[in-house]
């Protein structure tokens, strides 16, 4: 290290200053330096081994996602005889099974069209088309409407009157028809097709001509479609509407579309093709595999993690040498923990199976986990649920009618002991008995009622007038009419109507204390079908308890308190009284998922700890800066020490030279030869 040189360096005697202190310099700085640099490399061998230490808990909190979800642990893989003609997808809800289908029919969409017209851009007529969806009802010869799909009318003008035109019009309007132009080599025809498949998907078309005759077969009154009796049916119909027809199991199946969801729980079949003489044959099951390789590999990075906890915290017998963080009793602690977790009781959840040793995965000497596979794959066969139970984060219920929702972070293990003593209840309004009226009679001005449900209000909905040949034939119209009401679709309102004991029943379809059904206003013909203005019955909540304390229920569900707090189930239905158990597990991938990330996280433990080493690398840094400004303040005053000793030298060794000289000039002076 070289300071500024003081004036006249070197320029007294022989002495070599800078070199002097130079070597000085070394020789303070030098211990303390080799103590800042032994202590830099501990610390990067530190943070060496916290990295790994960190990475291998990471590796393993990646391994447990596919463990940590019951659900995603009960994944079921279903597969069909023959995918041409039925192929099979299955869901988390699905259960393991085996199912014989017949594919009698497929679902097909409505298909019409026109007469043949000499060219697509000659005008044919101009007014007011009408599009509904639904079916026409065998019994009655009534048209069903499909209360789910959308009513369209469409005008017809000057501007768009050609088939060209009108086919552009149903396309831009886009509300579930297509429409084209095929030239049949005689002419034009407009063909239309409804989007969605199944009976309930037939087309009407009302016409309102502007020639004002709408049944004849001039002008737009070409167009209208109506195959209930009676009505106009001036296009030709080139594909019927129709349902597909399956047999499951031998039971008879109808499906509007060919993608049947609701027939096997958690299954949907895509229906391709009929079959022949065989039957398709439907299985699923649970994806035993996966689970088994989502276990082993969570093993695999554990014993990992034990390799690692020994190289960077344990103690060789061998070589008597102790790890870089054998003394930090975070890694220690940290890895207490994870052994602790993974040997956890599950007694108190499961039956058969409490703990991991119970399905075969056993505890070394070594801290290491080894896995006995067929005793695994015997008890996921056996019972996938509690072994779920064992890693996941579950819940089950012993009554099928009792459904576990879910429990929040504070929910404790266990099982807990259900009762339910009220079973939740929907609003509803009772109209007036009529006795045993034959038939009801909605008059056109006098056909509207507004109702409040659930705390929404309707505006005023008017009934289809006409005469309703029984009391369940009108209440369908009810329903209907009701259920469509804009105020009630946004709010998600509905509603379903019966007829019973000579008695129109509007029931609320929520459950609790929130569901009410009133009736603010009706006109004349509504009540006399016994419908008045009124309020109706407040619906109830569920009561009962889990565990030792009443619950708080709320529609059907019911949440803990007490032991049980933080759980909550639904009651599907059954019997008041004692109901079974309710389980809750949070297993071993669910357990260490939350512990490593308090671990892991920008505020865990392992943060602040690599935060503390680099800190610490910060300050021997700090150290070497101090130390580097103190040896330039002593180089400084040695240089200058020194400097001031060379000139004395210099000034001594001129004071000799002149002495000498004069000594030797004096009379009787030895005379060196010359």
């Amino acid at each position: 290290m070289q300071g500024i040189k003081p004036a006249g360096l070197g320029g007294g005697s022989n002495l070599d200053v800078e070199g002097l202190v130079n070597d000085l310099i070394k020789a303070e700085g030098a211990p303390p330096t080799n103590r800042l640099d032994q202590k830099e490399v501990q610390i990067q061998t530190n943070i060496s081994a916290m990295g790994s230490f960190r990475g291998a808990l990471a590796d393993i909190q990646g391994s447990l996602s596919p463990l940590r979800n019951a659900e995603d642990m009960r994944k079921v893989a279903a597969s069909s005889s023959d995918d041409e003609i039925v192929s099979v997808s299955a869901n988390k809800d699905a259960d393991e099974g085996q199912f014989s289908v017949e594919v009698v029919q497929l679902a097909q969409a409505h298909r019409l069209t026109s007469e043949s017209f000499k060219s697509e851009l000659d005008p044919i007529g101009s007014g007011n088309l009408s599009f509904q969806f639904g079916k026409v009802d065998p019994q009655s010869g009534q048209f069903v409407v499909n209360d789910k799909a959308t009513v369209k009318n469409i005008i017809i003008n000057d501007e768009n009157n050609s088939l060209r035109g009108i086919a552009q019009a149903i396309n831009q309007a886009d509300f579930g028809v297509r429409a084209s132009i095929i030239n049949d080599g005689v002419g034009y025809r407009l063909a239309m097709s409804s989007a969605a498949t199944g009976e309930i998907n037939s087309l009407r078309i009302a016409v309102n001509d502007n020639d004002t005759t709408n049944q004849d077969q001039q002008g737009l009154s070409r167009l209208a479609y109506d195959a209930s009796p009676g009505g106009n049916m001036n296009l030709i119909e080139t594909a019927k509407a129709q349902d597909a027809v399956v047999l499951l199991d031998g039971i008879e199946i109808a499906s509007a579309s060919n993608e049947v969801s609701d027939a096997i729980k958690g299954v949907t079949l895509s229906l391709q093709a009929t079959t022949g003489k065989e039957p398709v044959q439907i299985k699923t099951a649970f994806d035993v595999q996966g689970v088994k390789d989502s276990i082993q590999g969570f093993v695999e990075l554990y014993n990992t993690l034990i390799d690692t906890i020994q190289s960077v915290a344990g103690y060789d017998p061998e070589t008597k040498e102790a790890g870089p963080l054998s003394g930090d009793s975070a890694i220690r602690g940290v890895a207490e923990q994870v052994r602790r977790v993974v040997g956890s009781s599950f007694n108190g959840v499961n039956e058969d199976f409490g703990s991991l040793a119970s399905i075969g995965i056993q505890t070394q000497r070594d801290g290491k986990l080894t896995v006995n596979d067929s005793k695994l794959q015997s008890a996921i066969e056996v019972d996938m649920l509690q072994v779920s139970k064992l890693f996941a984060r579950a819940g089950s219920t012993s009554d099928p009618l009792l459904r576990f929702v879910g429990a929040d972070d504070k929910a404790a293990m266990g099982a807990h002991e259900v009762s339910i003593s009220q079973l939740g209840s929907k609003g509803r309004y009772i109209g007036a008995e009529l006795g045993h009226a034959a038939r009801h009679v909605i008059e056109a001005a006098d056909n509207s009622l507004v109702l409040k449900v659930d705390g929404a209000t309707s505006s005023p909905i008017k009934i289809t007038p006409g005469i309703y040949q029984s009391g369940a034939e009108l209440a369908e119209e009810l329903q209907r009419r009701i259920n469509n009401d804009n105020v009630f679709k946004r709010e998600g309102v509905t509603v379903s109507v019966q007829f019973v004991v000579d008695q129109f029943v509007i029931n609320s379809n929520r459950i609790g204390s929130a569901s009410r059904v009133d009736v603010i206003s009706a006109d004349a013909s509504l009540q006399d079908v016994g419908i008045d203005p009124a309020q109706g019955l407040v619906g109830t909540d569920i009561v009962g308890r889990i565990g030792q304390r009443p619950g708080v229920g709320s529609g059907q569900q019911l949440t803990g308190e007490g032991d049980a707090k933080g759980i909550t189930i639904e009651a599907l239905g059954g019997k008041t009284g004692d109901r079974g158990t309710v389980a809750f597990s949070q297993g071993v991938a669910e357990q260490l998922s939350v512990l490593l990330e308090n671990f892991l996280g920008p505020n865990g433990l392992l943060q602040s700890r690599s935060e503390g080493y680099t800190n610490r690398i910060e300050d021997i840094n700090r150290q070497r800066e101090q130390l580097g400004r103190r040896l330039a303040v002593s180089e400084q005053r040695l240089l200058t020490q020194f400097s001031n000793l060379d000139a004395s030298l210099g000034k001594m060794r001129s004071t000799s030279d002149f002495l000498t000289n004069q000594l030797a000039g004096l009379p009787g002076a030895k005379k060196k030869d010359g």
